[in-house]
């Protein structure tokens, strides 16, 4: 099993986008989830990119994969996502 942290240490909120399933996760200020897949590490199993949208961790597999918080516990896909993007 292979995990990677991401930690929000700004002062807004933060967009997880997990690929290739596109599915995102919103951080506020100081939390910190992690993404997990069955890949064992020495296999390269994630891609970390850091853009103005956010970070997209990319998993390198066709595992799926789950992401959780600091307790361990899975965050739903659109976890905290703001009703308006201005995008």
């Amino acid at each position: 099993m292979s995990k990677t942290s991401v930690r929000n240490e700004t002062e807004d909120m933060l967009c997880l986008w997990v690929e290739p399933w596109g599915t995102d996760y919103w951080m506020r200020p100081g939390e910190q989830f992690t993404v997990v897949t069955e890949l064992e590490p020495e296999e390269s199993p994630f891609d970390v990119v850091v853009h103005v949208q956010g970070i997209t961790v990319l998993v390198n597999s066709a595992n799926a994969s789950e992401v959780v918080d600091k307790n361990g516990d899975p965050v739903p896909c659109g976890h905290q996502r703001p009703a308006d993007l201005g995008w």
